[in-house]
């Protein structure tokens, strides 16, 4: 065979073997850059979930609220994981079956050994509703448990010193209100640990008890959550106040329920568009009444004995 005529071709082959190689590695080249923008972009929406509130439970970046007149909503103004008519529905576990499984962590109502109750009022602070009850409060001598978030108490510090200068004490309700069974152990951290300092900031102390966005918890939250040394506090009267009622109606759904040692459920505060003047106006019913059945209103650590502060 003439070897002269061949080497041509051999080196013809060598050329074509090494072109399609170097288009496969830039292939994969492609494909890993691909894969890498992606991995960081994922980073980059985590950083931002738990750093400025942008990226919504979900992980789809939330748009902005607007009003009747085409302004802008704050977002502090908001609550990351919707209105409680449209969360309460999802609450993922059963509070009763938990408090008897987490009792030492989980608590929804004291003994009825002693005719003491407990007002507790979550989404707060705000400037249209806290302070109104604050003003109710004072008027009655009662103290109250208030469980705010930390972008409201950032929001109107102001109002949250109010809370804490009039006697009542504040638990940890996260900052941006989402829908915790949701979010990674990172994201259950920062909420938490980020109200803990607004609160510190305005009240002087890091707050013991926590209550969870709707109430909602899982095992693996309640795990979490005792392991960061919080009280996790529900509640086992319900308000309703949530849903705009009247004060009828949210004057009964109290009264008829209470018993001594209850956890008494309500809002100082909701999304930007909520109306809680029955809640308001209820309130000043509400606790003549049950003071009249011999009933004494305390904090939850005075209720329960624990400490207001780790």
């Amino acid at each position: 065979m003439n070897t002269k005529r061949l080497a041509p071709l051999v080196w013809l082959l060598i050329l074509c073997l090494g072109l399609t190689a170097c288009g496969g590695t830039g292939k994969r080249d492609n494909e890993d850059g691909r894969h890498q923008g992606a991995g960081q972009a994922q980073s980059k929406a985590r950083e931002d979930d738990g750093g400025n509130g942008k990226i919504g439970g979900n992980g789809k970046r939330s748009s902005a609220r607007q009003r009747a007149d085409g302004s802008a909503v704050p977002r502090w103004k908001t609550l990351a994981g919707g209105s409680e008519s449209e969360a309460r529905v999802l609450k993922p576990m059963d509070n009763y079956l938990l408090q008897r499984k987490y009792p030492n962590v989980f608590v929804l109502h004291a003994p009825e050994d002693e005719n003491r109750i407990a007002l507790t009022f979550d989404d707060g602070p705000d400037s249209r509703f806290t302070p109104r009850v604050l003003d109710v409060l004072k008027k009655h001598n009662v103290k109250a448990t208030f469980f705010v978030m930390g972008s409201r108490v950032k929001g109107v510090p102001r109002v949250a010193r109010r809370i804490d200068d009039e006697g009542h004490v504040m638990g940890n309700h996260t900052y941006w209100h989402p829908k915790l069974w949701r979010q990674s152990a990172g994201r259950i951290r920062w909420e938490a640990l980020e109200t803990d300092h607004a609160i510190l900031e305005v009240a002087g102390y890091a707050p013991k008890l926590f209550r969870p966005p709707y109430g909602a918890l899982t095992e693996e939250l309640l795990t979490q959550l005792s392991a960061m040394n919080y009280t996790v506090v529900g509640w086992n009267v319900d308000s309703l106040d949530w849903k705009q009622l009247p004060a009828d109606q949210v004057e009964a759904n109290v009264v008829s329920n209470v018993r001594p040692g209850s956890i008494i459920l309500m809002h100082s505060g909701g999304n930007w568009d909520q109306d809680l003047s029955g809640m308001v106006e209820a309130l000043d019913r509400i606790i003549p009444r049950l003071k009249e059945q011999g009933m004494t209103f305390v904090t939850i650590p005075e209720l329960l004995g624990v400490p207001k502060s780790k």
